[in-house]
């Protein structure tokens, strides 16, 4: 599931390293849905000759938030409950046909596994974009762990950790229908009142103290990340930061543990 605003060339590139990665998945049917928030380039008109196995959702506007979109997607696609469901935004690049399969495996080796991230590096380097969320002794809201820093060995060992990114995360469609079931919109999924910050963190929150299932961190893949790519063009993130991590906290504070520490 991605959402996409104005960003061809990147959903393209997305699109040209996604689709070798999906087909070195055997027994598997593929379906990537895409929800375009009114982008005025030709991402739409391109997207749809794509494949029958992908579908364009094309958007009034680009005012919903990540939660909302992403909650919009899981509607129109009607995903089973054992389905698995893949958020993906549109600034990742597969480096290899592997990491995707990787991440799929752990969920296939172990059904307490609820939900799966992935290492992710800046792009056309080998510095750590993601390799798991901490929540830090001093500021007790949740941060990328090793962020920025050199990738080393460690980072691609699987882990478990309280959060992983949304920005790449694997997990099944009757955890995904859990995470919020009273949303204004009627959909089950992320918590939209999250507005786009920390909703990836309520959802890993929920899967993993709720509904009592294990966040595993893959280190096993090799994935860019521009980071934010299109909030870097509409920063609205900015507007509510304060607000959605004081909903955090009021919401969570007294039940994710303080695990930097625990990290080395």
């Amino acid at each position: 599931m991605t959402l996409t605003w104005d960003a061809e060339d990147k959903l393209t590139r997305l699109k040209e390293s996604l689709m070798p990665a999906l087909n070195a998945i055997k027994n598997l049917k593929v379906e990537w849905h895409i929800k375009d928030n009114a982008s005025k380039d030709k991402t739409v008109e391109k997207a749809m000759t794509w494949g029958d196995n992908i579908f364009v959702y094309p958007y009034k506007d680009n005012l919903q938030n990540f939660a909302e979109g992403m909650n919009f997607i899981f509607d129109k696609a009607k995903p089973s409950d054992e389905d698995y469901v893949l958020l993906l935004n549109n600034d990742v690049v597969f480096n290899d046909i592997y990491s995707l399969k990787n991440m799929i495996n752990i969920m296939e080796k172990d059904n307490s596994v609820g939900i799966v991230g992935a290492r992710l590096l800046f792009n056309n380097t080998d510095l750590i974009q993601h390799c798991g969320v901490v929540f830090d002794d001093k500021y007790k809201f949740p941060t990328q762990f090793s962020s920025k820093a050199k990738s080393n060995e460690l980072d691609k060992t699987n882990r478990l950790f309280q959060i992983v990114t949304g920005a790449v995360l694997l997990t099944k469609a009757k955890y995904y229908k859990n995470v919020c079931t009273d949303n204004a919109s009627g959909i089950n999924g992320l918590c939209e009142t999250f507005r786009w910050a920390f909703d990836d963190c309520d959802m890993c929150l929920n899967v993993g103290y709720i509904q009592n299932k294990k966040i595993v961190y893959c280190g096993e893949t090799n994935i860019f990340h521009e980071e934010s790519a299109s909030l870097k063009k509409n920063p609205v993130n900015k507007l509510h930061l304060k607000g959605n991590l004081e909903k955090l906290v009021s919401k969570w504070g007294k039940i994710y543990k303080i695990d930097k520490s625990s990290y080395t």
